[in-house]
């Protein structure tokens, strides 16, 4: 009886050879999709070193998966191609490298230590779903909902290697939204913070006096153009035009950091749909001067600078402004500020409750560089708690006395 016929995308008996000097040799025949049979070999020091050479050639002859992932692989060892796969990605140009690390930190803190040893054929759309219940009540709604981001896409993964036949995360249940933050600043507000600011740490005996002078201009620019905390500081001079009626900004980058790059100006925005030129009202022009009587000389150099000329990080702005709100939380409570909830986002916040009470939800999500509306009033617009007293008038119309 003959040998089994080798079909197209397989690959026949591996064997492995000791040579001379320590070298191991593994050699196998493969048929490609055309049906053309190939002797392929590989050497190296070692024999697994030899078998995952001889892999690499043999992927490259067939759409086969034959060395790929299997229903018995586990959630672990399938999470491993997948993340250098996210990894080529960003290092191709169409992923971030936050993103990546922030999938990572994800796998490597949450996703392994519940679930890591379950193997891909256990994965039930009851399995999964009771894995991020169980993330959501140990840990927090937000890990629940990157873990099921990420599960997903490694599910999506293994799908496509033919592993498994469907993605079971598609079918999970929903998970609740984050609770809404409701707290905007009125201008009486912005006013108290603005002197505040000024007077922040003036006595000798607190140490050095933070740059104060940057959480002003932040905030007249961020509250005037919507701009996030990283869009913000990432302006440079060559963004900004005065000379034209009224100024304008072009909201083209951020800042970001990652363990591979350190801390960069990224050339678009959070997302590069958002790239958006914003007219400057009097507040956030008045910012801009005095960050440009500030800035380099080259059109490139940012607004927000150190003194060495270097970006600065989201980290340690915000950090800046935690210590401000730390050291004045009894005058803030006393302006009526809800401090608990005073960050960066705050200025983005008000805003577009600012705008869409003037204007409309659609320019309020034109400024904030929004796709959808839907995603400015679920997320941004804080409603109104007294309605427009003209329905009074609407109502006594059609129902009469």
């Amino acid at each position: 009886m003959g040998r089994p016929r080798i079909r197209a995308g397989e690959v026949g008996k591996i064997q492995i050879t000791k040579l001379a000097k320590g070298k191991i040799r593994a050699r196998a025949r493969a048929r490609d999709d055309a049906g053309v049979l190939h002797q392929i070999v590989a050497v190296a020091t070692t024999e697994e070193a030899a078998r995952i050479d001889l892999r690499r050639k043999v992927e490259a002859l067939s759409t086969s998966s034959f060395f790929g992932l299997t229903g018995a692989n586990t959630i672990a060892e399938a999470s491993v191609p997948w993340l250098e796969q996210v990894r080529a990605r960003a290092v191709a140009g169409s992923l971030t490298f936050s993103t990546y690390e922030s999938y990572s930190g994800t796998v490597r803190c949450v996703l392994l230590p519940q679930c890591g040893g379950i193997t891909l054929d256990a994965l039930t759309v009851g399995r999964c779903d009771r894995i991020i219940q169980a993330i959501m009540l140990g840990r927090s709604v937000s890990a629940a909902r990157r873990v099921r981001a990420v599960l997903g896409q490694i599910c999506g993964y293994v799908v496509r290697d033919d592993a498994i036949p469907f993605n079971p995360v598609r079918d999970v249940q929903r998970l609740p939204l984050p609770e809404k933050k409701t707290s905007i600043l009125t201008p009486e507000q912005i006013a108290g913070i603005r002197e505040l600011m000024q007077q922040w740490r003036v006595k000798p005996g607190n140490g050095p006096r933070p740059d104060y002078r940057a959480l002003i201009d932040g905030m007249d620019i961020m509250l005037g153009t919507s701009a996030r905390v990283g869009e913000c500081i990432g302006l440079r001079r060559c963004d900004v035009d005065m000379t034209v009626s009224p100024p304008t900004v072009l909201i083209g980058g951020t800042i970001v950091q990652t363990k591979e790059q350190g801390i960069h100006r990224k050339n678009s925005p959070k997302r590069t749909r958002q790239r958006r030129r914003v007219a400057l009202p009097a507040l956030s022009a008045g910012a801009v001067r005095r960050r440009l009587a500030l800035a380099g000389r080259g059109k490139e150099a940012l607004l927000f600078a150190t003194k060495n000329g270097n970006p600065i990080s989201v980290s340690n702005y915000e950090r800046l402004l935690r210590s401000f709100v730390d050291d004045n939380r009894d005058a803030l409570e006393e302006l009526g500020v809800e401090v608990d909830q005073y960050s960066t986002h705050i200025y983005r916040r008000t805003t577009a409750t600012l705008v869409e009470r003037a204007a409309g939800l659609t320019l309020a999500s034109r400024l904030l560089g929004h796709a959808n509306e839907q995603i400015t009033r679920t997320s941004y617009v804080v409603s109104a708690e007294e309605v427009d007293p003209i329905t009074v008038d609407v109502l006594d119309q059609i129902l009469g006395s």
